[in-house]
């Protein structure tokens, strides 16, 4: 969980938050506690405390790591397409 993925949050047409990158949209799968607040046009994503950690269309770098499949406990399994990334950490706009 310690790798580092760079893009800009956004939703896709179904609402569920993505990374865009230079290559191919990534799933953000988020620690348990995190929400997200707002619309699929703006939006922000809270961790356990309330706290704002990301906000969409806004650039970031994310630790954490790539996942093989998607597990049968996690949340939002709508959204479980293309590749998954388990978020370990967001360490804020580039």
């Amino acid at each position: 969980m310690e790798a580092l993925l760079r893009g800009t949050l956004a939703a896709d047409d179904d609402g569920c938050v993505q990374a865009q990158t230079a290559g191919d949209p990534v799933t953000l799968v988020w620690p348990r506690g995190y929400t997200v607040s707002g619309d699929s046009k703006s939006f922000e994503v809270l961790d356990a405390s309330k706290k704002v950690v990301a906000r969409s269309g806004s650039p970031l770098a994310i630790g954490g790591g790539g996942a093989d499949s998607f597990r049968g406990t996690w949340t939002e399994r709508g959204c479980a397409k293309g590749r998954l990334w388990m978020v370990g950490a967001t360490l804020g706009a580039d």
